[in-house]
């Protein structure tokens, strides 16, 4: 195969595919796992379960810091979700691109 420019041309377009397919395939497993659904919902039982101890024995900074920390599970959930749909949107870019590039 020699380097000419269509050559070269053809071997952009392929590369730009195969990074599309990857970022988007790491996109969708990121928005599709659902990794930290059982620890925040260990999270919240635990939280209810210190919620109402704190009522009972007056510990509200306990009762707190649980929230705050479900509230920074919560957060990470969405994050994860925007870094996902972020990664579909780069690969479906680098699809687009290596069709300009071929066009």
């Amino acid at each position: 195969m020699p380097l000419n420019a269509e050559n070269i041309q053809l071997l952009i377009a392929l590369l730009q595919v195969i990074f599309g397919i990857v970022f988007l395939v790491c996109g969708l497993r990121k928005l599709v796992a659902r990794e930290y659904t059982p620890a925040a919902r260990a999270l919240a039982t635990q939280s209810a379960r210190i919620g109402q101890k704190g009522l009972r024995d007056n510990v509200s900074v306990v009762s707190q810091t649980a929230t705050q920390l479900l509230n920074a599970v919560n957060q990470l959930v969405k994050t994860a979700a925007g870094v996902g749909a972020f990664l579909v949107l780069v690969g479906l870019f680098f699809m687009i691109a290596a069709y300009w590039v071929v066009r």
